[in-house]
């Protein structure tokens, strides 16, 4: 099942279960927050305004897979809310689904739940105290790790790194290191594959967020 609400422009689309309680859980949100339904994400195009995509988590696993494809796929901005979902599995579910900004449990009522899409709406993340508590763990242990990789840089590779986030030529480095554009080059290489870059521009920021912040 799919719905839609706006604020003049904002959208929603619900995913679940066909059921009543689904029908008039959406009906009762886009009254409350004054927004408009339409039926489902394929029909959404350039919106001004992310749509919000609310998902019932309790729907079939392979009818959530398949959404959770076509809204990797979207165009439109969305805002994804995930309901009813298991204290067990919010913190897997908040990191594998794309542009998740809110996430409510089955005992949440629906005065909480609206309470929540009201903030959403207007920028914030809504989530419980124990999952804010995991992310924050999560992305300091991914911090973490990079601060290891860090570590683990040779004095030349620094050099290197910091040359070419100082916008430094393969030539230019090789000048300012008096060694060939070969070696400079094999250099570069290795240090691409250590710090799980691709190119000039990511290995720049990757200096930014990690040697210099």
């Amino acid at each position: 099942m799919s719905i839609q609400t706006s604020r003049k422009e904002q959208k929603v689309v619900v995913f679940g279960q066909v059921s009543l309680q689904n029908a008039a859980l959406a009906q009762v949100i886009c009254n409350k927050l004054n927004l408009t339904i339409v039926s489902c994400i394929s029909e959404l195009n350039d919106e001004s305004k992310p749509t919000l995509v609310l998902v019932d988590f309790s729907t079939d696993k392979t009818a959530l897979s398949c959404l959770k494809v076509e809204l990797e796929q979207c165009p439109a901005l969305c805002k994804v809310i995930l309901l009813n979902v298991d204290k067990d599995s919010e913190y897997n579910a908040f990191l594998s689904w794309p542009f998740v900004v809110g996430t409510f449990k089955p005992s949440d009522t629906l005065e909480f739940l609206v309470a929540g899409i009201e903030k959403i709406i207007v920028g914030e993340i809504w989530i419980s105290r124990e999952l804010s508590t995991q992310l924050i763990h999560h992305f300091r242990g991914y911090r973490e790790k990079k601060r290891l990789v860090i570590g683990d840089l040779t004095v030349r590779q620094r050099q290197i790194l910091n040359m070419i986030a100082n916008g430094y030529s393969n030539n230019r480095i090789a000048e300012t290191l008096a060694i060939s554009p070969q070696t400079a080059k094999t250099h570069i290489y290795n240090l691409y594959k250590k710090i799980r870059v691709k190119n000039r521009a990511q290995a720049s920021e990757w200096s930014r967020m990690y040697i210099n912040p």
